[in-house]
């Protein structure tokens, strides 16, 4: 039998620029097989270091070019993310075939690769911090003792949705992918998956987003049924991954090198931008409707709250107090950029027309101290997630009878808590009031944020606009 060998190798096949990523090349019976280390270096450090892998001159002062010299085809390095001195990635190689010996082959190379490090599991009490799905979740448990549920929620989701795509790899996609071979024993389940930082490649993200395109919803009631997500889904669950790596340079757990994001690299879906605005003369429908008493009428009031009140979400409608009243004039921050923008809080001032004051006479709690709620929603002794459930219900419920009054006066567009928002930047900027004016109103922190919210014009004013060129 002849021996096995061991080499590494600048793999620049799917790279764009003058970087490529290292893989272990085994030679093993006349047959090669490459594995990746997840280590992507530029071609220049590549050659110098290649050109000294038996050993780096004690003249060369560059001080990356030496850390990645003992990384690569040193004895040993301090890996960034543990601390710990760990074998080069040429020395771990050639100590996991030694150990095969003559069992040696591709597949129990690939396990043992994907294993090194892994032997002794880390106390409960200590959190991996290599481990992409615990990041989400430990991002997710900040957020929620933050009382920011609803973030909290779509972290969580986020995690599950990676867990499932990862229990759904093929024996092939398992080794493409994350450089991990078949599951060889029972005791190694599919579950026990874990997804490192350096695992999340441009690759990896693109099977991803094809899998949630295919299978990233479960259909409600079950755990098995599954539909497409959309690709505003996989843009949102992506840009938490996007955070959580960043978070990870940051810590240094994660090589800045291997980031997998941005051009030439993965690109994060935007999803499609349906515009939710109505038409100015389909607002003055719903406001003029008459209303069954009840929810039907508490419903449009929201609503027509929403759209005269710079098109105010209702989160925030919810969450007004008395204090923020004075005389005509309306104050808030919004909950969405609270925290985001807390170095530069944007308040949001309303003029409240006749309209939006009758309903708040119409709808509002008895209690009228400064800091009790306006509307009889919320109180200071829910906790956030009983908050966040309420305001889903009253949104849910307002969504359901809007439908009905849209229905009522032939609307055939979706009448929503959103197209409140959306008609409100639309219609004004029909009317042609400046777009800083716009953004402004609806506390946006830039004017590219604004564009998104606006619809098109509709047929009159478009051929009003076009007649300036004859």
């Amino acid at each position: 039998m002849g021996a096995t060998t061991v080499n590494l190798f600048l793999d620049k096949r799917a790279s764009k620029g003058d970087d490529g990523v290292v893989k272990w090349l085994i030679s093993h019976e006349g047959k090669q097989r490459l594995f990746t280390t997840g280590l992507k270096v530029s071609e220049q450090d590549w050659d110098f270091v290649k050109k000294h892998k038996s050993g780096i001159p004690g003249q060369v002062k560059n001080d990356h070019r030496r850390k990645l010299w003992n990384k690569l085809f040193g004895n040993t390095f301090e890996e960034d993310y543990t601390g710990k001195e760990v074998e080069s990635y040429l020395a771990r190689a050639r100590t996991i075939v030694g150990k095969l010996d003559d069992d040696f082959s591709f597949e129990r190379f690939a396990y043992e690769i994907s294993m090194f490090g892994r032997e002794t599991k880390p106390s409960k009490d200590v959190k991996d911090k290599n481990n992409v799905i615990e990041a989400l979740t430990t991002k997710a448990a900040g957020m929620t003792k933050e009382g920011r549920i609803g973030n909290a929620l779509s972290y969580t989701s986020t995690s599950s949705s990676l867990q499932r795509f990862l229990e759904s790899l093929t024996e092939k996609q398992r080794l493409e992918l994350l450089n991990l071979p078949p599951v060889l024993r029972k005791e190694s389940p599919k579950k026990d998956v874990i997804l490192r930082f350096e695992q999340v490649t441009p690759e990896f993200l693109t099977s991803y987003e094809k899998w949630m395109l295919k299978h990233g919803r479960i259909r409600k009631g079950t755990e098995v049924s599954t539909s497409p997500a959309t690709l505003t889904t996989v843009g949102i669950y992506c840009r938490h991954i996007r955070s959580v790596c960043n978070d990870a340079i940051e810590s240094g757990t994660m090589d800045r090198a291997l980031y997998p994001f941005g051009k030439r690299r993965y690109m994060i879906p935007a999803g499609s931008n349906t515009k939710k605005a109505l038409s100015k003369d389909d607002v003055l429908k719903i406001m003029a409707h008459k209303c069954s008493p009840g929810f039907e009428q508490r419903s449009r009031d929201l609503w027509v709250f929403s759209y005269l009140c710079n098109g105010m979400n209702m989160n925030d409608i919810c969450r007004i107090r008395w204090q923020d009243i004075e005389g005509d004039r309306l104050t808030f921050i919004r909950q969405k950029t609270a925290r985001s923008t807390r170095g530069n809080q944007n308040t949001i001032k309303v003029t409240l027309f006749e309209e939006s004051q009758a309903i708040i006479k119409r709808w509002a709690s008895e209690n009228r101290k400064p800091k009790d709620y306006v509307f009889p929603f919320l109180h200071d002794e829910m906790t956030p997630e009983r908050q966040k459930t309420v305001i889903n219900q009253v949104v849910k419920i307002t969504n359901q009878y809007m439908k009905d009054v849209a229905a009522a006066n032939k609307i055939t567009e979706d009448v929503n808590t959103y197209s409140a928002r959306h008609s409100f930047a639309t219609i004004l900027l029909q009317s042609e009031a400046p777009l800083a004016f716009i953004s402004q109103a609806l506390g946006h922190t830039s004017i590219s944020t604004t564009e998104s919210y606006l619809g098109s014009f509709d047929d009159e004013k478009t051929k009003k606009y076009l007649s300036a060129l004859l």
